[in-house]
């Protein structure tokens, strides 16, 4: 059994647990504490440790998906800086929840980090041909959607109506 097996396994508990923290730290105090950001930052690490054990970071590309993988790793990361210039770093960790932020790239999604990273992660994944790496890439998904149920149960409590508003307009992720 290799690496990537071994995280594969252990992914599931990891991010239940994880989430699971997560979401009571926000329910009982409105923000989530420092074991709650390390355990959501562990469920977060385990489908990267199965990509990055299943492919190498960088290879070569020999195929046009390789290609096309390599260019979605540019993009995602090159698109994942416009939404982030919107926060501060305490509201990234919901240190700062003063403000609903609806401008910008959120006006188009309510949660540009998740789809410009997953462009990234779906690239990683196409530079290599190991299964393993589209399975990081579905453990990857099921992490960042739990996470936005999470932070939308919590941003409806604290902005209400507003927020509703919001969510009625905007898609969570882009065209969905």
């Amino acid at each position: 059994m290799g690496t990537s097996e071994v995280f594969l396994i252990l992914s599931p508990p990891v991010i239940a647990v994880g989430m699971l923290k997560y979401r009571s730290d926000y329910r009982r105090y409105g923000k989530t504490t420092v074991l709650g950001v390390i355990l959501l930052l562990a469920a977060w690490f385990m489908p990267m440790c199965v990509l990055g054990y299943a492919i190498p970071l960088f290879a070569t590309p020999r195929t046009p998906p390789q290609y096309l993988g390599y260019g979605l790793m540019v993009l995602g990361v090159g698109l994942c800086i416009v939404p982030m210039l919107h926060f501060s770093s305490r509201m990234v960790v919901g240190r700062d929840a003063s403000r609903l932020v609806t401008t910008g790239v959120y006006r188009f999604s309510r949660n540009p980090q998740y789809v410009t990273y997953g462009l990234f992660v779906l690239g990683y994944a196409m530079t290599g041909r190991a299964v393993m790496a589209y399975v990081a890439v579905a453990l990857y998904l099921v992490v960042a959607h739990l996470t936005a149920l999470v932070e939308e149960e919590h941003l409806e409590r604290v902005f209400g109506e507003e927020y509703r508003r919001y969510k009625a307009r905007t898609p969570r992720y882009l065209l969905f």
